[in-house]
């Protein structure tokens, strides 16, 4: 019986420490530094658009979760102290962009200066399509 025992909690100790173990790395992943990386695709967001309006099962496969820069005209803008959202493209079918915090603070002066009917290119993670917001691009940066 005690020899059951010893071996019944070697065994849980190591599945706690592999589980522990797990946990804690989990948690301390390194985030993604968008605006460091190279984006996977450049395309207007008119295109990338209808891509997902054509195909979303294909479009998912090829954009979700990977770096995107797009191009396009402003056609709606949220500004607040700690959330900036632009659409592109117009209204109804467009590529909604999240600005990342980062963003906000290092481009203070260009933000206040954005209109709708302006030209932007914008860097971000693709979340795919959403009905009412149209493409979703998360963790964005102004290129241009």
């Amino acid at each position: 019986m005690k020899g059951g025992l010893k071996i019944f909690l070697i065994i849980l100790a190591v599945f706690l420490i592999a589980g522990s173990s797990s946990i804690y790395y989990i948690f301390n992943k390194p985030h993604r530094n968008i605006d460091l990386e190279t984006p996977a695709y450049t395309i207007d967001a008119k295109s990338l658009f209808n891509e997902f309006n054509n195909d979303e099962t294909l479009a998912n496969l090829t954009y979700v979760d990977q770096v995107v820069q797009v191009s396009g005209i402003i056609a709606e803008l949220f500004i607040d102290e700690h959330q900036i959202s632009i659409v592109l493209n117009d209204q109804i079918k467009g590529v909604s962009c999240e600005l990342d915090s980062l963003t906000i603070d290092r481009n203070k002066t260009i933000i206040k200066s954005l209109r709708i009917g302006d030209q932007i290119t914008l860097k971000g993670k693709c979340d795919g399509f959403d009905m009412i917001m149209g493409v979703v691009l998360t963790r964005c940066f102004i290129i241009q």
